[in-house]
């Protein structure tokens, strides 16, 4: 098992994320790890369809990372790999939240912060043993997942490698290069998961090896991807000093998170300025204080007027984020928050609706209110409503935050800030003003598939359950066939057709009139579980994908269900260049 292939997929959704060319640190990390064991690794970052799949399908093993808005895109490349027998292991913040979810289009689950499990797990799989014993790891045995006690201790953070990103695709064209110095947060918002994912207790690098990684990118522009990177004001003035004083530091500027109160610290300002910061973003979330309350934000908006005027002052822009959708927010909230931000002159923002993230407090309380609307986790992502808002719809607060969006980034609004942080603010206003336009035109199904779409139920609705024989009276091969079982039911907005049998071409036939009865014209997710369907012969197999095909144009996500790999591959038609047409086609490959 020497070659080995990371992948961090990216959404398929169009969003600002997918323009920006910065992979997350894990997998590079652990890439860096198995290059030092004399691993062949390549690292590719990237949606299903721009992979190097003659790479993936030479590959021993693939390890996928995945969040919650590419968890999708992440089954689906896992689907057509572990169709090819292909063993694969997907980690990440979702699959460590949801691992009975993950292991189902997986073979293994690294669950936690995994630089202390996953080369023991590799390991474990070349000498043919269980991973049994190894923490934080979950796998299948005897037809059932296994999960493996969490690991317990913190990861020393001094015992990581610097991350080696020349095994990343197109690593010369990043625009800015992601250097971590600290994991965890301790504020632990209550729609945040950063703090049960990482801890409640910020771990540091030590300086020296931060000062070593930076030096290697002279000439480069560094965001650090640190939750707070003043979490620790003297550790950061310390870091900061050296980045002034040490001559072998040339990089062309840098980025990172930061609270407001930072710039509340006269020293701190002076050192983040000298030492090269252009741009700090900051989540204000809110301008409502009910709202800031409830966020446990531990700042009020006093404190952000402050920031801007302070951060401005030293000639650092500011990219604010906020979050609507509190339970105090209302349509005037959205409003009133882009007026503050084209009044206050932060230089960019970031307006996103409030996304309930598997493994915070606050999913686990809508979800026991029965507030989540759509389980669709690619539209986790902050730009699409996904629950019901307390004090609007949220029809309405999907319209009001692109309309808040277009207000800001607005023509009128470009050069505005060019006295105040120069020239880059209006650049990337600009960008700003073409991104949300294309998001709006982009985006405007969903618009309608809120106002449109009832909130059914979570309890299961089975909208018919039948046996299907063949059509033709007295046709041999209809005579000869047995009856095909298709039920339908629906759960929380999602279709589920459930298909036992086997199947020749005159009952697919018999399929499709059917379904065409029954099936809406427009419909969100549909999963097909073909378990116990079998093929009489490979055309029928064929006519069967071909039929997915024109349900793909109906449907925004398609899951297949399956057991049989080689049934997989036939469904799957990987070979041609179609492979990823389908908007959602995740296939999960019961193998055990």
């Amino acid at each position: 098992m020497k070659k080995i292939v990371l992948i961090e997929p990216q959404s398929k959704e169009d969003h600002v994320y997918k323009h920006v060319l910065m992979p997350r640190l894990g997998l590079p990390i652990l890439g860096t790890q198995l290059k030092q064991e004399g691993y062949q690794v390549s690292f590719h970052l990237g949606k299903g369809d721009s992979l190097p799949w003659s790479k993936l399908l030479d590959a021993d093993l693939v390890g996928i990372s995945t969040t919650t808005a590419t968890c999708r895109e992440a089954y689906q490349i896992s689907g057509l790999l572990r169709s090819n027998d292909i063993p694969v292991i997907i980690g990440g913040i979702h699959a460590s939240f949801i691992p009975d979810e993950a292991i189902q289009f997986a073979d293994y689950i690294v669950r936690g912060e995994a630089e202390e499990c996953f080369l023991p797990l590799i390991r474990a799989l070349e000498a043919g043993r269980e991973p049994e014993g190894i923490p934080g790891v979950s796998y299948w045995k005897n037809g059932k997942p296994v999960h493996n006690p969490p690991q317990q201790a913190a990861i020393d953070m001094d015992t990581l490698p610097i991350p080696d990103l020349s095994m990343m695709d197109n690593a010369n064209k990043m625009l800015s290069i992601p250097v971590m110095t600290s994991r965890g947060c301790p504020y632990n918002c209550s729609f945040c998961c950063v703090t049960k994912m990482f801890g409640r207790r910020y771990r540091f690098r030590c300086t020296e090896k931060v000062l070593q990684e930076l030096a290697q990118f002279p000439g480069k522009h560094v965001f650090f991807c640190d939750d707070n990177f003043v979490a620790n004001t003297k550790r950061s003035k310390e870091l900061m000093r050296e980045m002034i004083e040490r001559p072998d530091i040339k990089i062309k500027g840098w980025g990172a998170q930061v609270r407001a109160d930072a710039s509340y610290d006269d020293e701190l300002m002076e050192l983040m300025a000298r030492s090269g910061c252009s741009i700090v973003y900051i989540g204000f979330e809110s301008i409502n204080p009910e709202t800031l309350k409830g966020y446990n934000k531990e700042q009020s908006v006093d404190d952000i007027k402050e920031a801007i005027r302070r951060f401005h002052e030293y000639g650092i822009r500011i990219h604010g984020m906020f979050v609507f959708g509190g339970d105090g927010d209302t349509v005037e909230t959205i409003r009133d928050t882009a007026d503050f931000a084209v009044e206050a002159k932060i230089d960019s923002v970031q307006f996103v609706m409030l996304t309930p993230m598997p493994g915070t407090p606050f999913f686990d309380q809508l979800e026991s209110e029965g507030r989540i609307i759509n389980y669709d986790w690619s539209l986790y992502d902050g730009h699409y409503a996904v629950f019901k808002p307390a004090l609007m719809s949220a029809a309405e607060m999907q319209d009001e935050t692109l309309r808040a969006l277009k207000k800001f980034y607005s023509l009128s609004n470009i050069f505005k800030n060019v006295p105040v942080t120069g020239w880059a603010s209006a650049l990337y206003r600009a960008i700003g003003f073409g991104l949300t336009r294309h998001f709006a035109y982009q985006s405007r199904w969903y618009g309608g598939f809120l106002k449109q779409q009832p909130y059914t139920s979570s309890e299961p609705v089975t909208l018919f359950s039948r046996q299907l024989q063949a059509p033709v009276a007295g046709d041999r091969e209809a005579e000869a066939s047995s009856p095909l079982v298709v039920s339908l039911t629906e759960q929380k907005g999602i279709l589920y057709l459930k298909i036992k049998g086997i199947a020749d071409n005159l009952q697919l036939k018999e399929l499709n009139r059917t379904l065409k009865k029954v099936l809406p014209r427009h419909y969100n997710q549909l999963v097909i579980n073909a378990e116990g369907l079998r093929f009489a012969s490979e055309k029928t197999a064929a006519g069967f994908a071909s039929y997915l095909e024109k349900l793909g144009t109906r449907v925004r996500r398609l899951q297949v269900v399956t057991k049989a790999e080689k049934q997989a591959r036939s469904l799957l038609n990987w070979k041609q260049s179609s492979r990823f047409k389908l908007p959602r086609y995740e296939l999960l490959v019961h193998k055990h």
